[in-house]
């Protein structure tokens, strides 16, 4: 897919969402995945596209999917990937609660009952910017640590905007940016974590330069941002992964693993690798068991636009 054709894509896609949020949410989320689906039937490039992607990523993890209806499944997904939260765009907190299927809150009330703050550890995995719209909607005092997301709701926009030293705006970062800016964002999050904020970031971003470290996926090497370890390390607060996934029902099916805490020499290069990869493991196992819901992974240094 070209970047002119993604363009043409979320036109489209920005028209259809304000029609299908009418309907019962699942259905309004089976629409939009059926564009993808419908997609992947017509395009035959498109389709082996993502065929030879599920193979590879079939052989490199020893799995036994079926790759065809992987295929199918991850072209529709890819769809509600692009749309963040959008399906869940609406007034009703009680109607966007209800796409939801939470396991282990008892971890996220538990992190956030330390005082410490929490890192949400989150990644590209499934519904990636869920689990933010979730805490929002559950008034959870929540700042995103990473680059400022495009397309996504309302009401999440209307977050960000918070002025002052502890306001969103402040804690987006860019990769354009250079080191006083690195070091002044992360003393920015660690300043929030302090005041007892949840930060929500991700442990799968692939980056260079400062406070990155090697670690593998699905059997390859990449350089990961270790920005989470340091944070971690400086402020003592636990580290909550959470994971969410569209389910067969079309639902949100969320899942926050039990927090974990980082020793302050966590970010030393010795030892930064391992406690990343610890969150990569965990990352793997999900995408052996969701293939559906690996969203870019299989796509990595293929060419293929996502987003």
């Amino acid at each position: 897919m070209d970047r002119r054709g993604v363009k043409i894509r979320k036109r489209l896609l920005h028209g259809v969402l304000p029609v299908v949020r009418l309907l019962p949410l699942p259905t309004a989320a089976r629409v939009v995945s059926g564009i993808g689906r419908l997609e992947h039937r017509m395009n035959r490039d498109l389709r082996l596209r993502f065929d030879r992607a599920v193979a590879r990523g079939n052989e490199a993890l020893g799995c036994d999917w079926d790759v065809e209806e992987v295929s199918k499944r991850l072209a529709g997904n890819h769809i509600l990937w692009r749309s963040r939260d959008m399906i869940v765009d609406v007034a009703s907190d009680a109607r966007a609660l209800a796409m939801f299927d939470v396991t282990g809150r008892e971890h996220l009330d538990e992190a956030v009952g330390r005082g410490r703050g929490c890192i949400v550890l989150t990644s590209h995995f499934g519904a990636h910017m869920l689990p933010a719209h979730w805490l929002y909607r559950n008034q959870y005092p929540l700042k995103l640590y990473m680059e400022r997301p495009r397309s996504v709701s309302r009401f999440m926009a209307s977050k960000f905007d918070r002025e002052g030293p502890l306001g969103q705006d402040k804690l987006f970062i860019s990769r354009k940016g250079d080191a006083a800016d690195a070091a002044g964002s992360i003393l920015r999050a660690a300043k929030a974590l302090k005041s007892g904020m949840l930060l929500f970031l991700a442990g799968d971003v692939r980056w260079r330069g400062r406070l990155t470290t090697p670690a593998r996926l699905m059997g390859r090497e990449f350089t990961f941002s270790s920005t989470w370890i340091a944070l971690a390390a400086m402020s003592r607060a636990p580290v909550l992964p959470v994971f969410c996934r569209v389910g067969e029902d079309c639902r949100y099916h969320m899942e926050f693993l039990p927090a974990f805490d980082l020793p302050r020499d966590a970010q030393d290069e010795s030892q930064a690798g391992a406690h990343a990869q610890r969150f990569l493991d965990l990352l793997e196992e999900r995408i052996r068991r969701h293939p559906a819901d690996s969203n870019e992974y299989l796509f990595w240094d293929d060419g293929y636009v996502a987003a």
